[in-house]
């Protein structure tokens, strides 16, 4: 393995435990890299990140990306804790119905991810956590299941919102409002955030073509301008197995249909769209992370059509507008407040100058 400094800090402190963490047959949940795995008996792999799952997926079908954890034989588990606190909760009821009494499960965290706390969300069928080991700024300790679980359902954990109507494109006569349905681990779950809902009362009517919903988490931004015009053909993009569950059963709940793509970035697989709606992530897990977004702005021209348009929302201590101007030349500032801003973009067509001809 190279240098522990390539791997995340919950992941070098994980290398650094080796000793420690003694299953014969481990289920790793979500890490965020793979340098490691040699190290360890790693069986199979739980991956709700479909950026981190690319490094694992050569290795085999017992790595699964989705919101359930493949099923096997398993004496053991090691999760990377995520920062919200009811996706853990999903993930340890999850691990109840595949793992045996007396299980160890050992979790991992950055010191800011709630880590330090997690004693406290141990429910029903573990035993209370102790701490193995801190250095590396994050935290990893262990409990043991003493109560496996016959079922978790994924709708446990489902909840249903309308988001606001007020300035927004859904407001014309005859829309129809949406509802959408969104999951633990999802953006803003149980609720829209704020920067989509300016976005969403800014956004013009699109009447016909191809629509991307970059980042779309629960597809509040796509199925509000779906259902206000059905002709849009639309695409929902994002990286996380719940945000993109949540869409699906977003389109379900409002009969629609739409292309659903498990991605952290533009590929150069992807076509053209005529535009392209994004709340842009700037965190990765609890870190932030302005690779994702950086990517996305500089890539997004490429993908968009002879006078296609995007449109975004972002906080507005982020430097997006120059990404957006470095790329199309221009960036429109549609609406700002003290916290969000909404931006457009067109991609012009450059004309080419005509040729003069020669005097006679």
């Amino acid at each position: 393995m190279k240098s522990l400094k390539t791997l995340s800090p919950p992941s070098q402190l994980v290398v650094r435990q080796a000793d420690q963490i003694n299953s014969q047959a481990l289920l790793v949940v979500n890490p965020p890299d793979h340098e490691w795995r040699h190290e360890f008996p790693v069986v199979a792999g739980w991956h709700l990140h479909a950026g981190w799952f690319r490094g694992w997926s050569q290795l085999g079908s017992e790595h699964q990306f989705g919101t359930t954890p493949p099923r096997g034989e398993y004496d053991g588990a090691l999760i990377w804790l995520p920062k919200e606190k009811k996706l853990t909760d999903y993930i340890l009821r999850q691990l109840a119905t595949c793992l045996p009494k007396g299980a160890p499960v050992w979790l991992v965290g950055d010191n800011r991810s709630g880590i330090k706390s997690i004693h406290k969300q141990l429910g029903e069928g573990y035993s209370p956590a102790q701490k193995v080991a801190n250095g590396s700024h994050s935290t990893l300790i262990v409990t043991t299941l003493t109560e496996p679980a016959e079922t978790c359902q994924l709708d446990d954990y489902r909840h249903v919102f309308t988001p606001p109507q007020e300035g927004q494109p859904l407001s014309a006569e005859g829309a129809t409002a949406a509802q959408i349905v969104t999951y633990p681990g999802v953006f803003a779950y149980p609720k829209i955030d704020l920067g989509s809902t300016m976005l969403l009362a800014h956004l013009p009517s699109f009447k016909r073509g191809s629509v991307l919903d970059f980042a779309c988490g629960n597809g509040v931004l796509g199925v509000s301008l779906q259902l206000q015009q059905p002709d849009l053909k639309m695409t929902y993009l994002d990286v996380s197995a719940m945000a993109l569950a949540a869409c699906a059963a977003t389109l379900e709940l409002n009969g629609l249909q739409g292309t659903i793509i498990a991605e952290d970035h533009l590929g150069a697989e992807l076509p053209k769209y005529d535009y392209i709606v994004s709340h842009p992530p700037f965190h990765t897990g609890q870190a932030t992370d302005y690779s994702i977004g950086q990517q996305f702005l500089r890539n997004a021209r490429e993908h968009l059509t002879p006078n296609g348009e995007l449109w975004l929302v972002a906080n507005r201590f982020l430097a997006w507008p120059e990404l957006v101007e470095e790329s199309f030349g221009h960036c429109e500032r549609v609406f700002t407040d003290n916290k969000f801003a909404v931006y457009r973009a067109v991609n012009t067509v450059q004309r080419a100058p005509k040729k003069r001809g020669r005097r006679r």
